[in-house]
Parts: C-alpha cells; structure tokens; sequence
C-alpha cells in the first residue's frame, strides 16, 4: 500500500490535539450498568486497552508497505482512556458540554443483534453511542436504553450538526443508517477512516478493498485487539439473542465498546501523515456521498456497494481519482516492489515462506482477509461458508464429500 515518509510516533504526538493530554476533572462511575473501577488517570481493573508489537521495519523510505510504529507517549495513552457511562440526564448534560468544545469526536454504535433467520443488514435497536473527543481523555458510553431515545436524540442534535466538529467513524455505513432511521440523527462533517485507508490502496493499486479494524490497527499501529474482545464477537454471533440489551453489561462488553472508539481515535493520530497521496477533504466528500446515501431516515433498500467488503469504484473514481498501477508493469493490484514479473516470480512471504505472495496478502498471518460475509467467522470465504452451503446429506458444517452420515447410509 503505502510509498510515503515514515515517521516515529513522537513525530505524531503534535497531530494530537493538545488538549487530549490536559488533565481532566475526576469523573465518578456513578452508574448501575458497570462495576468499572476506572479512573480518568487512565488506571482500570481489566488492564490496557489493548497489547503492543515493537515496530517491525526501519523507519525509512517504504514503497510497498505500511511499517507498524511503536505506540508509545500519546499514542499509547489513549488505548488506556478510561470509559464513563452516560446514564442520566445530568451525566448526559454535562458529557454533551465536552463534545461541544471538540474540533473532532470517534463515534461508534452498539445494537442488538438480529436473528439470523432474519437475514438483514441492518442493526437492530441501538443499546449504546461510543465517543471519544481530543478534550478530555475519556470515553463516554451512552446508555440509549436507560436515556430514552428522545432524550438521546434531543441532547445529542446539536453535537451531530455541528459542522465546525469532524466526526470519525470506521465503516460508518450501518451507524449512519441506524441513528438516521431510529433517532432521525445524521451526523454532518464526518470522515470515515476505514474509507481512507480504503482511498490509499486506491491510489498505489487502484484496489477498493474494505480492510477491517483489526487488520488496519495491526497494520498501522501495530497493535493487537485484546483477548476480550473475541468473546464479545463469539457472543454476537452465537446464540440468536440481543446480547447488548443485558444490564448491567459485563466489564468486557463495556471495554469491547469503549475500545472501538479508543482505536478510531488513535488511528486519526496516524493517518494524517498520509495524505500525501490523497487528502482529507477529498476523503470528507467521498464519506459525504455515503451518509447521503445511507442516513435517509428508513432502511436502505439498495446497497452502495456492489459487494460489503469493497468500495463503490465509481466514488472513488470520483473523489479520489483514478487508482494507481505499478510503474513496472502498468499493472493494478500490487506496487512496483510486489511486481512478480519484476522479481521473476521469486516473490516469497516472509511471513510463512510460500511463494507467490507476500505478507502484506498471506492468509496465515491475516485470516481477516478471508472473513466471511455471511456468518463473520474468519480463515474462509462467503462461497466456502457452512451456513450459506451447508451438508446436502444431513445439513450440517461440513463438506458434503465428508459427511459421515452419507457414509452410515451407503455402508448401511
């Protein structure tokens, strides 16, 4: 992906906001939804947010890659935000006088998992409103459920329309849609950062491939999600229950939502050393074109994307301009230091030793890229998903050829 000056995450530090590291006033846990003894000096009973990898390449000119950064300083202290739950209409008060005074906020959205029988993109009712400013180290989780929509709604309006605030969100697809259509909310002046890292690949390979969170953390950052949040992912995805209407919430259900906003807001300290190669506002009217198209009050019927893991190639065509081809070859899909024919095919991952690809495109190391779009599971691909193609012998999650009970009956 990447072709651009690296630099030291002490060279960051200035692109935080100043104001992140000012001290902030000490905030109570006064809430029923969490037995969180966090503090807003950053100390928490779970521990760190999030692990850190040391940096894995020099930091020096690279054509090819993104390198991760040590995060140290700054950079590592926002992974240890403490969270405060917004339950009453005084704590909602006071936590919208913060935003207020924000140039830019992280947002995130909890719902309810729907079935899967229903069979919907769409988030179900919303239980929480993750935010974390560049005013006070803290993140503020909103209980929708214990507020009240309307009260929500009413406090949050001017926050959400504030055109002089930049909202950051990471896939702001389903969270645009979800506050427009339950909350008549739809946030203005939002930059959507899985869109940048989206619009960089673009430029260098002319590839609309949507990367997720993890894989942009680890990629960028160099950090890893905790173990946590696996088990919230596993509880989302396994029983055909909410999960997010539960009160109180787990602490690491609490941590999992606060970390989504944590991670957006650590990833804002990195990108603009980026825009090099494309910039922000063009990133800003390409995240506009689809808040238009999602926040129109009721559900989508027709999708912007022609598939949910890429970017609609027209858009950024348009915003971004044309994609970038290697300047071997004149090929898209790779830069000139991925270029086969350059390396005469000798391209070898030094990650797990196999030829023909390389790290930055080695299964092993980002089962991520083969996350399924049916069932969320990683290490496969929707036409290769047990759920969508199940066993024709006994409809079970394997392969038809192995099933057992196929055998029993010919032996039989």
């Amino acid at each position: 992906m990447r072709a651009f000056q690296l630099y030291t995450c002490a060279a960051f530090r200035g692109l935080v906001r100043s104001t992140v590291a000012t001290p902030a006033r000490t905030i109570s846990q006064s809430t029923p939804l969490s037995s969180s003894t966090h503090d807003v000096d950053g100390s928490s009973s779970s521990g760190g947010a999030a692990s850190t990898s040391p940096a894995r390449t020099s930091w020096s000119h690279v054509s090819s890659r993104f390198s991760s950064f040590p995060v140290t300083g700054d950079c590592a202290a926002i992974l240890k935000y403490p969270y405060k739950v917004i339950s009453t209409e005084q704590e909602l008060k006071e936590a919208v006088g913060v935003l207020q005074r924000s140039r830019q906020i992280a947002i995130d959205v909890e719902a309810f998992c729907t079935p899967e029988a229903i069979k919907t993109p769409q988030l179900g009712r919303v239980s929480l409103v993750q935010t974390c400013s560049d005013v006070v180290p803290v993140v503020f989780l909103f209980d929708v459920l214990s507020l009240s929509v309307p009260v929500f709604m009413q406090a949050l309006r001017p926050v959400f329309h504030d055109e002089t605030i930049r909202k950051l969100f990471f896939d702001c697809r389903r969270d645009i849609e979800a506050l427009s259509t339950q909350m008549d909310l739809t946030p203005k002046r939002v930059l959507d950062l899985q869109l940048l890292f989206t619009a960089l690949q673009w430029k260098l390979r002319s590839v609309n491939r949507r990367s997720g969170m993890t894989y942009v953390l680890k990629s960028v950052a160099g950090i890893h999600r905790q173990e946590g949040d696996s088990a919230v992912q596993t509880a989302m995805m396994v029983g055909d229950r909410p999960v997010w209407d539960t009160r109180p919430l787990p602490e690491h259900f609490l941590e999992y939502a606060a970390d989504d906003v944590r991670h957006i807001h650590l990833l804002s300290t990195y990108f603009p050393s980026l825009t090099q190669q494309v910039s922000e506002a063009a990133v800003e009217r390409l995240t506009a074109q689809y808040v238009e198209h999602y926040g129109i009050g009721h559900a989508v019927t027709e999708e912007a994307d022609a598939q949910p893991a890429q970017v609609n190639t027209a858009w950024l065509e348009r915003y971004i301009g044309p994609g970038g081809v290697c300047s071997f070859c004149g090929s898209k899909g790779h830069t000139e230091t991925e270029c086969f024919r350059k390396l005469n095919g000798n391209m070898r991952c030094s990650f797990c030793g196999g030829t023909g690809h390389t790290a930055r495109n080695c299964f092993q190391k980002h089962p991520e890229l083969l996350k399924c779009d049916r069932c969320g599971q990683l290490g496969h691909s929707t036409a290769n998903c047990f759920r969508a193609n199940p066993c024709k012998h006994c409809g079970g999650n394997h392969r038809s050829e192995n099933c057992h009970y196929r055998a029993h009956i010919a032996n039989a």
